[in-house]
């Protein structure tokens, strides 16, 4: 493949982050405040205090960034191929989103269109009658990427690695989780109250009068409230055991009786499935009640509005407008509508590059702005990492041999996936093109739903990427016991191939010993080295390792953030362990790489090593939060806040407090406190 990396984009990169040739913001540094006073202020007051947030933006930071460049690059290979005489070869993933693009910039035919793609759907649901029927309608909604009810997905089978299955889940809702029907602080009111008059608006531009829209959006109220009392928690969402219940279709059918199942499968063009995971048995349960239950003209509103929704910003103004404004702005704080060829490029790639055909917008980048050596550095680093991590499993003295060993051989077998795939998804089935947009959009997921339903009788294809090269990002797949760093995440300030060492562990270093460090978290510590789910650990560790984990609990659970909001100890638990895990044996890793050199290091900009590396971790993780969009971070995120991600590792390294002379007690948890896990 023909790689040219663009001078261009690694300009507007640099100058984006105010990086000189020592690649650190040490012009940013608050020095007269110092380090041991609060360290996330240290190394990002001055931006902090400089930088605003772009109004059509709701968080940002340096993968934000490093994100907008790329957006831009992307854009501008898009635009620059619609303006050709020739496009790329008919039927080339070239081609496909070049049109998938077009038809969503061509904005004076989606106005044209309006509802019209929609219309057959639309009737359907008017139509509805049977109970039948209304499973066939949620099978073929699901099967186009539209999930009122449940959700439908093929996954990698948990428990027996080298398969897929398919996996029913709860879902059906409109607001973020199930918490935000039932809180009852203001700001929750507030949401609630704006949602049902969102719900109002929108379906009186779909013809409702006044009066039919009140008793339509209270309907749907009703139903998603009912959903969402037998949901789980978004900290109860996290027990892998509890959300794994194998079972036959006729299974499902016996323990959630009242809802057509088999008709379901058939419209899902899944007649045939054997069996299947249901995450959680008592929504099922309590869903076909409702459908059993319920009236059928109570579902008629509440299926067009799942339809509407999920449609919504591919739509002419009429209804992207009010979804901006609630989704958007009320629930986000997004100030302004972005550019449409950004809104168009977000909506084919997915919030992760994980959209269906994303990977197309993947080759375009490589093909244009991954250099090969990237890759063979970014190797060696995780290389490094991955060996520290061996020497601290070595040394741990919790640990019994036994599970020490298992552990030495999972991160021995753990998988490496740097840049790019080996071999891209076909996509040549995706009938992704001259269409409206919103049908492209609909063709992308049909192609996606068939394509993994396909994989069920198929060997687990282990070079398959979750997320297209383009997304600044890294995952651990812990079925798969790999760590994959997509190339756009190969950039300042993460990682720089012309700076000192002890910036490239303290940014990229950190992520890599991060994403190594999940195979260990609380859930993925769960999986052995080959992807099964099972338990590989004596009972003596595992006791050890809760007692441990339960203080990162309390740790975080502690941190205060907007409105005297809790950071949730327990639903970011995987990513807090991750991160000072990761942060611990990336600095291990460092040592061992500043012990190789021949002389001892200099100081550049008058830091150490040891503290550039300190210093390059706060700095890649500054970011700021607009309020409604850190409430919503708080309530249903995973990830702790960025200053926290910073505030909990340090607390843990009595590396930090030597590295800038600080006194231990003020910076650092007591010994009692402090987790030690790895």
């Amino acid at each position: 493949m023909k790689r040219t990396f663009l001078p261009a984009l690694a300009a507007a990169l640099l100058a984006g982050f105010a990086l000189a040739a020592h690649a650190l913001d040490v012009k940013g540094l608050d020095r007269p405040a110092g380090a041991c006073s609060d360290f996330w202020q240290y190394a990002n007051k001055k931006w902090l205090d400089t930088t605003e947030i772009p109004a059509d933006r709701t968080f940002w930071g340096s993968a934000s960034m490093i994100a907008r460049a790329n957006e831009d690059m992307l854009i501008r290979i898009l635009d620059e191929a619609l303006k050709k005489k020739e496009l790329p070869p008919w039927g080339s993933p070239q081609r496909m989103v070049v049109e998938y693009y077009a038809s969503g910039m061509d904005e004076a035919r989606v106005r044209h269109w309006q509802l019209k793609p929609l219309a057959p759907l639309l009737s359907d649901i008017a139509a509805l009658r049977e109970r039948e029927a209304l499973a066939r309608m949620l099978g073929d909604l699901h099967a186009r990427g539209i999930f009122p009810g449940f959700g439908f997905e093929v996954e990698l089978d948990r428990r027996v690695a080298g398969r897929y299955v398919a996996e029913v889940r709860q879902g059906g809702l409109g607001l973020p989780d199930r918490d935000y029907y039932f809180l009852d602080d203001d700001r929750s009111k507030q949401i609630r109250a704006a949602y049902r008059d969102h719900l109002v608006r929108v379906l009186k531009v779909n013809g409702d009068d006044d009066t039919q829209a009140a008793a339509n959006a209270t309907t749907i109220i009703e139903l998603e409230t009912e959903l969402a009392r037998v949901s789980m928690t978004a900290v109860e969402k996290r027990d892998l055991e509890k959300t794994y219940n194998k079972m036959t279709p006729a299974k499902l059918a016996e323990i959630a009786p009242g809802f057509a199942w088999k008709a379901y499968f058939e419209t899902l063009l899944a007649p045939d499935l054997r069996e299947l995971v249901v995450n959680q048995p008592a929504f099922m349960t309590h869903f076909a009640r409702l459908v059993a239950e319920r009236p059928i003209e109570q579902w008629r509103p509440y299926l067009r509005w799942h339809l509407l929704q999920a449609t919504s910003d591919k739509l002419d103004p009429r209804y992207e407008t009010p979804h901006f404004e609630f989704y958007g702005k009320l629930l986000r704080g997004q100030a302004e509508l972005a550019p449409r060829s950004r809104r168009v490029l977000e909506i084919i790639s997915g919030p992760y590059g994980n959209a269906p055909v994303a990977e197309a917008l993947g080759r375009l980048y490589v093909e244009r702005a991954f250099p090969p050596e990237a890759k063979a550095k970014a190797l060696e680093l995780v290389g490094n990492v991955k060996a520290a991590l061996a020497d601290r499993l070595r040394t741990v003295d919790w640990m019994t041999e036994e599970t020490r060993k298992s552990s030495l051989e999972k991160v021995a077998a753990m998988r490496i996936k740097i840049g790019y795939p080996d071999r891209w998804k076909d996509l040549s089935n995706a009938n992704v093109g001259p269409h409206v947009f919103v049908d492209n959009w609909m063709m992308a997921n049909m192609f996606e739903h068939q394509r993994t339903l396909k994989r069920l009788d198929k060997p687990v294809d282990r070079d398959e990427w979750f997320m297209s090269p383009h997304v600044v990002n890294a995952y651990y797949n812990a079925s798969g016991n790999e760590i994959v760093f997509p190339a756009a995440i190969l950039q300042p300030p993460f990682f720089n191939a012309k700076a000192d060492d002890a910036v490239n562990y303290g940014a990229i270093g950190t992520v890599i010993g991060h994403e190594i460090t999940h195979g260990f978290d609380d859930r993925g510590r769960l999986f052995d080295k080959d992807g099964n789910m099972r338990d590989w650990w004596s009972e003596e560790d595992s006791r050890r390792y809760k007692e441990r984990a339960k203080k990162v609990e309390a740790q975080y659970g502690g941190f205060t953030a907007i409105d005297g909001i809790k950071v949730n100890g327990a639903l970011t638990l995987g990513e807090n362990i991750s991160d000072i895990g990761g942060t611990k044996i990336a600095y291990l890793a460092l040592q061992k790489a500043l012990a190789q050199q021949k002389k001892k290091p200099a100081r550049i900009d008058g830091l150490t090593p040891e503290q550039r590396f300190f210093v390059s971790y706060a700095q890649a993780w500054r970011g700021k939060f607009r309020p409604e969009r850190e409430r919503l971070q708080l309530r249903t995120g995973q990830h702790s806040l960025h200053q926290f991600r910073v505030y909990g590792p340090i607390a843990h390294m009595p590396e930090f407090a030597k590295a800038f002379s600080c006194d231990a007690s003020k910076v650092l948890l007591s010994e009692g406190e402090r987790a030690n896990i790895w």
